[in-house]
């Protein structure tokens, strides 16, 4: 039986502003690294703890995966006073950057979660949103979803890379097992 994933907006909000407040001093931050940096916490998070960050839903969208809630969860930040919009220009491109004017509740993550949070952010600090989501581009979930379908959190355990003999003869040896 699978556990069911349970989207947490609070958490989700407050992790939008740990992000954005962390993101200050990098310039190609925008909309669009900021959605590859939440898809690599949440789906990072199942994988190596067993839950995401957040529970948010992913969906395969052109430029890498999008967190359904975003635009909610972001708007709703706007409109307390939590954080604002800056529009910029990158390189000839429009960047819209979230900006945090308060700092984030930290203390609804675990520190494994922050610990996380922040090699993610290390990891993707020196990718344009175009290197962001190139690299979004390759995860298998995303390859294999359908245009805005969902992306399952279980395919972060699945990979790209060939099957090494050593792989195919074990997966020979299981399967006998199995079949005795």
């Amino acid at each position: 039986m699978t556990a069911t994933i349970e989207f947490d907006d609070t958490k989700f909000g407050e992790l939008l502003l740990y992000i954005a407040e962390e993101s200050v001093g990098d310039p190609k931050f925008g909309k669009t690294k900021l959605n590859k940096i939440l898809f690599y916490m949440d789906f990072l998070g199942y994988g190596i703890h067993g839950k995401p960050l957040t529970g948010a839903a992913y969906q395969r969208r052109p430029f890498g995966p999008v967190p359904k809630q975003i635009t909610l969860v972001r708007n709703r930040l706007i409109a307390n006073g939590d954080a604002a919009v800056e529009y910029a220009e990158y390189f000839g491109r429009p960047q819209e950057r979230l900006v945090a004017k308060r700092p984030p509740n930290l203390s609804l993550f675990t520190q494994a979660e922050i610990d996380l949070a922040a090699e993610v952010l290390k990891a993707l600090w020196n990718r344009s949103a175009t290197e962001a989501s190139e690299l979004s581009h390759r995860e298998p979930g995303w390859a294999l979803a359908g245009d805005r379908d969902e992306i399952p959190y279980s395919a972060v355990f699945l990979s790209s890379r060939a099957l090494t003999p050593e792989d195919i003869r074990r997966g020979q040896e299981i399967e006998a097992l199995l079949a005795a």
